[in-house]
């Protein structure tokens, strides 16, 4: 049958789909089914119709009531290439201009990526990411204020003296007869280059190079992107609400921390940083995520978390950071991020818009959880932005009450009571809302939660601040000489603490004790711990160094003389 072209009708059947798609009754069911198949026979040929069509069907994909539906729906996201290119030949707009940076199948994205998000992109897309120079008519003087730092030395004499000869041409001239792009040259220069990794990145990002990405057929479009999963769950009841008691959830029973092997572990790399770089975001963590420390949790109801340790070069000096893909039926929904600092961690999770109608607050539960049994958090941290602190976004989402619910608590005494005075007035007043300009002034504080609810009397959180200023300090007895002040400081630390076998440790094992030692002899009294205390922090300090920081992690959670003894070196620092 031939597609039709009834702009109204589409429009009445997609709203008609969008107010059942969390509805999951027998009835229900039958009707979406009915409303795909009908759109399935429209032509689309407005762009924000379009978009919005995409966003229902891929939750559906998400949340599907049935193996028929999934099919449904599944066959409609596969085939959305041909509504793209239907799109473009039935309106003036032929380029999909208006489609630009959705990550849809068959449009096209723009995004300053970092060095590390690049590379991903080239090690599978090289011939579909690209640099327009038009759009990026400043990088070419960039590049020529640090090729330098790139190039063989008698190829300056080119660069500095042929007035004639661009950037552009340059690169083409570089790749010889290889029959790959400027992006690509340009990255393998940096690459091969005798700089260190990290003034790599430096010098990359500084560029601020515009990619394009032409998302043709491509697999990694937010349309097309599947990953592996064995237990399809269909929706068969109402969408799960948050828990009463999320301390008493936390005590349940769990699902076991997977840890996949280096192929697997570099697939969802890989996976995780084309999620993002499709929809133009990028993490740290993520981008610079470590192939041999990825872990899989699977809580159930269709759910994967996948957890992605950090590669040495980026590890923090005291915290631990991880990156998160969510991802639901094989279909990733959101992404996250998690800094763990001994019993502490602080947690930021995003659920793409699409799929936020859905089990956000089970995801979030389960989340938490993970950190509960398998790292030993005790101690649950939000930041203020969470809250709405400077976004009306979370601010209409509710996320300030649904924190609230769970248990958390404002870390500013002030902000608690007030926050403390309007849940108060809510339950009184009937038909009571907040209005958008109280709860502005209520998102201004971190939340918190700890696992023993007696322990919610406050919270001060120790400064990263202050161990670093303490460290600067220490620096100038040796006149600021930072190489002397490392070597003096392991000297020192050896003769207390049990390392006598640092020939057999690792590499990076050695370079964590080089990066740990000045706050380390910092610690006052450290002769007088125990020997058990002692060989702990030599295991801590290794830890740091090991393939997999999870390690470190637990280990300084459970370490209460290392954790106490920074505690009161900051504080110390903040009473000066």
């Amino acid at each position: 049958m031939t597609p039709k072209r009834n702009h109204h009708l589409s429009k009445k059947i997609i709203r008609e789909l969008l107010s059942l798609r969390t509805i999951f009754d027998k009835k229900s069911s039958v009707k979406k089914l009915s409303l795909i198949n009908k759109l399935s026979k429209q032509i689309i040929t407005g762009s924000e119709t379009l978009i919005e069509y995409h966003d229902i069907i891929s939750f559906i994909r998400a949340y599907p009531d049935n193996a028929q539906i999934f099919r449904a729906v599944e066959h409609e996201l596969k085939s959305f290439d041909k509504r793209i290119d239907q799109y473009k030949s039935l309106t003036r707009d032929k380029q999909a201009e208006d489609l630009f940076n959705s990550g849809i199948v068959n449009t096209t994205t723009e995004h300053s990526y970092s060095l590390g998000a690049t590379e991903h992109l080239l090690s599978e897309h090289a011939d579909a990411v690209s640099i327009d120079w038009e759009t990026n008519d400043e990088v070419p003087e960039k590049i020529s204020n640090i090729i330098q730092y790139l190039v063989a030395w008698q190829e300056n004499d080119t660069l500095d003296n042929d007035d004639y000869l661009s950037i552009p041409d340059w690169l083409e001239l570089a790749r010889g007869n290889k029959t790959i792009g400027d992006l690509e040259t340009f990255t393998k220069l940096v690459q091969r280059s005798n700089l260190p990794r990290d003034i790599q990145i430096h010098l990359f990002d500084n560029l601020d190079i515009t990619t394009t990405w032409d998302l043709t057929d491509s697999k990694s479009s937010c349309t097309l992107k599947r990953l592996p999963c064995k237990n399809r769950f269909y929706q068969k009841e109402p969408i799960k609400k948050r828990t009463n008691n999320l301390r008493a959830e936390l005590k349940k029973p769990t699902a076991r921390l997977r840890h996949l092997s280096h192929k697997e572990g570099k697939e969802k790399v890989q996976a995780i940083n084309e999620v993002l770089a499709v929809r133009n975001r990028e993490l740290f963590p993520i981008t610079y995520a470590n192939p041999n420390e990825v872990y899989c949790f699977e809580p159930g109801r269709g759910m994967q978390i996948f957890l992605f340790g950090a590669d040495h070069h980026i590890r923090l000096p005291l915290e631990t950071n991880y990156g998160a893909m969510l991802v639901r039926n094989g279909l990733p929904i959101g992404y996250g991020i998690a800094a763990t600092l001994f019993d502490r961690v602080e947690i930021a999770i995003n659920v793409f818009p699409a799929f936020r109608a859905g089990e956000s607050a089970f995801i979030i539960e389960q989340f938490f959880k993970l950190f509960h049994t398998h790292f030993g958090s005790n101690l649950f941290l939000v930041r203020s932005y969470q809250m709405g602190d400077g976004d009306d976004e979370p601010l209409k989402s509710g996320a300030l009450w649904f924190y609230y619910k769970l248990g958390f608590r404002a870390v500013k005494d002030r902000i608690r009571k007030m926050v403390n005075k309007e849940y108060e007035l809510i339950k009184k007043t009937k038909g009571y809302r907040s209005p958008i300009e109280k709860l502005r002034k209520l998102a201004k504080s971190d939340v918190f939660m700890h696992a023993d609810e007696n322990k919610m009397t406050g919270f001060e959180e120790l400064s990263l601040i202050n161990p670093g200023k303490i460290v600067t300090e220490y620096a100038t007895k040796f006149d600021g000489n930072r190489n002397l002040m490392v070597q003096k400081s392991i000297t020192k630390i050896s003769k207390i603490l049990p390392m006598k076998n640092r020939n057999h440790w690792s590499h990076n094992e050695i370079i964590s004790l080089e990066r740990m030692a000045p706050l380390i002899a910092c610690i006052p009294n450290l002769s007088k711990w125990s020997n058990k205390e002692k060989t702990g922090l030599v295991d801590i300090i290794r830890a740091k160094g090991s393939t997999c920081e999870r390690k470190y992690s637990v280990l300084a959670s459970r370490h209460n003389k290392f954790k106490t003894a920074v505690e009161k070196m900051a504080a110390s620092y903040k009473d000066r």
